[in-house]
């Protein structure tokens, strides 16, 4: 048994190219071994390997193993390969106030894109789910103040409007309910 941040896997095999994938180096890999003979297997065979990708992590059969497997990965690349179809693209222009390196106020003016996202059944490597064709969908947004994107679940039944906005607005909640999307709106237009 090979662990890799503290999660179990079965086979050296499998450890290593996840390692491969996390671009480490051969020397700070046989550093993680005690063992004799799995240095000298480490030594052997690590710079032959390809790394993981993407397609074998989403198949692997635990959530932990699936979560540290993809680790390693940028979001863009997960997304791209595993070919999510955007369903749809919505842009809101916004204003802001920001302050300058004097603590000077000045506004800003600049548009926030969100992106609605399906991965379909094949790619996950499963068939249905409780009689339904199963996908998982997500939302992209940049952090305005960090410029980070990030990728968001949600839910069948809120993608199904096949909005983008939609989708963001129900990843805020007030009271425990999720915004609609006009409720975000107007919660955008008023902080800007």
């Amino acid at each position: 048994m090979f662990f890799v941040d503290g999660v179990r896997f079965n086979d050296l095999q499998t450890t290593l190219r996840i390692y491969r994938q996390q671009a480490k180096s051969k020397e700070e890999v046989l550093s993680y071994f005690s063992e004799a003979d799995n240095k000298q297997e480490v030594a052997r065979v690590y710079d032959s390997l390809m790394p993981f990708t993407v397609q074998e992590a989403i198949l692997l059969p635990n959530s932990e193993q699936r979560m540290v497997s993809l680790r390693g990965f940028e979001i863009e690349d997960i997304v791209a390969k595993l070919d999510a179809e955007k369903i749809d693209t919505q842009t809101i222009t916004k204003k802001q106030i920001r302050w300058d390196k004097q603590l000077k106020p000045q506004e800003v003016v600049f548009e926030d894109t969100y992106e609605l996202f399906k991965i379909g059944a094949k790619i996950l490597g499963v068939d249905r789910w409780w009689g339904q064709e199963p996908a998982i969908y997500f939302v992209k947004c940049q952090c305005p103040s960090t410029d980070r994107n990030y990728f968001i679940y949600v839910p069948a039944k809120v993608a199904k409007e096949n909005d983008a906005i939609t989708a963001i607005a129900w990843t805020m909640r007030f009271n425990g309910v999720p915004l609609n999307k006009e409720q975000y709106l107007n919660l955008m237009y008023t902080e800007s």
